[in-house]
């Protein structure tokens, strides 16, 4: 049996899927599994933001924006088309 979850549920990963299947196996498809790491990038970018006041925080920014981008090529070269995660959000 296949559980739907919505856009934000998906941003808190598998532990969440399961906790709400309750034992249930949850499948996601192959696409959304790539577009959650990406998704969190993004959130954690931008609370990284929020407080670019302090230094460390722009160069964390920074070393995460990189791995962000590595991980959108990665899923265009994978899946053939750009990561769109603006439902994740």
């Amino acid at each position: 049996m296949v559980v739907r979850l919505t856009a934000s549920e998906l941003e808190y990963g598998r532990r969440f899927a399961a906790k709400k299947a309750a034992g249930l196996v949850v499948r996601l498809s192959p696409e959304i599994d790539d577009l959650i790491p990406i998704a969190r990038l993004e959130k954690r970018i931008r609370e990284l933001l929020w407080h670019r006041d302090q230094p460390d925080s722009i160069s964390a920014a920074r070393i995460l924006v990189r791995e962000q981008s590595r991980l959108q090529l990665a899923y265009e070269a994978r899946h053939g088309k750009p990561a769109d995660t603006k439902d994740l959000r």
